[in-house]
């Protein structure tokens, strides 16, 4: 998952509905504003799947980071009882 695809993908979608505006203002021309829709339409899909990417990678680090802390609290909880067994 890259960062900067999506970010790069949303600036493209801003791009593409400008141009839109701008098809639309000057002379309506429907096969220039088909392909602009379609390439917005591709573009949403894949930032939509770029961000559920982004999401569940972000979901892993953070449980990543819970286990680790988990297993630091237990080794230290295991060192404190052994020391207070064996003191």
């Amino acid at each position: 998952m890259d960062a900067t695809a999506l970010t790069a993908a949303k600036q493209n979608i801003r791009l593409l509905k400008k141009q839109k505006a701008e098809i639309l203002a000057s002379s309506p021309d429907r096969k220039k504003l088909k392909r602009i829709q379609r390439k917005v339409k591709l573009l949403k899909r894949e930032t939509r799947v770029l961000a559920g990417e982004k999401k569940l990678a972000t979901a892993k680090d953070a449980a990543a980071a819970e286990a680790k802390e988990a297993a630091e609290k237990a080794a230290a909880a295991a060192a404190t009882a052994a020391e207070t067994a064996a003191g």
